[in-house]
C-alpha cells in the first residue's frame, strides 16, 4: 500500500515538471533569437540538469556562436 501511495505521489508531482520542461524545449525550438534559445534551454537544464536535447542544443549554440 505505501509503495502504490508513493508512486501514485511521485508521479502526481513529476507531471507538472515534465509539462513545464516540454514547454520550455517547445519555446527554445520555436525561438528566432540565439540568445533567446539558450534561455530557453537553460531554463530547461535548471529543471532536469540531465535534459539530453536540451543539452545537446547549447553545445550546438556555443560551436554556432564560437564559428561567428
Amino acid at each position: 500500500m505505501r509503495t502504490q501511495l508513493a508512486k501514485l505521489i511521485v508521479t502526481h508531482v513529476m507531471r507538472p515538471k515534465f509539462a513545464v520542461v516540454q514547454a520550455w524545449l517547445w519555446l527554445a525550438a520555436e525561438a528566432q533569437d540565439m540568445e533567446d534559445k539558450r534561455r530557453c534551454l537553460n531554463a530547461v537544464l535548471a529543471l532536469d540538469p540531465s535534459n539530453e536535447p536540451a543539452s545537446l542544443g547549447v553545445l550546438v549554440l556555443d560551436h554556432r556562436r564560437r564559428e561567428n
